[in-house]
């Protein structure tokens, strides 16, 4: 799976988390899943090269959706990411915010269909630099 852009999906549903990967492994990226916001940090902690983009569910357990995209920013600047939510929607006060603040370059809301994950998913990579997006080793859980 060398030279694929690696795609993060964080969710507490395992289920969403083997949705999105099975969406976005067919149009050509390589996805590992965290089932929490630990999981999460510490798969990119781990990661020899940066994910290109992180899908992060709003709502974790253990984490805040914007919290945990601020802390993926801070250990991978090159990650973009993007909030998916069945609490929030595009106009709410939390994801305007986190775009204005560049936590996030989009978002999804739930129940979400396979073109808007794609479409997310292509705009994503296109705002994270080239270099260095692809990852040598995937984790999955879930």
């Amino acid at each position: 799976m060398h030279g694929l852009p690696t795609i993060l999906v964080v969710d507490d549903e395992p289920d969403i988390c083997w949705a999105l990967a099975n969406m976005l492994r067919p149009i050509g990226y390589a996805v590992a899943t965290a089932i929490s916001g630990a999981e999460a940090l510490a798969l990119v902690a781990g990661c020899e090269r940066p994910y290109a983009v992180a899908f992060v569910d709003a709502k974790l357990p253990d984490a805040d959706g914007l919290e945990l995209a601020a802390q993926i920013r801070q250990q991978s600047p090159q990650t973009a990411i993007v909030l998916i939510s069945g609490y929030y929607y595009e106009e709410d006060s939390t994801v305007i915010e986190g775009l204005r603040q560049h936590l996030i370059v989009g978002f999804v809301s739930k129940p979400f269909d396979m073109d808007q994950i794609r479409l997310q998913a292509d705009r994503a990579v296109e705002h994270a630099p080239r270099k260095g997006n692809e990852a040598d080793d995937l984790h999955s859980a879930g």
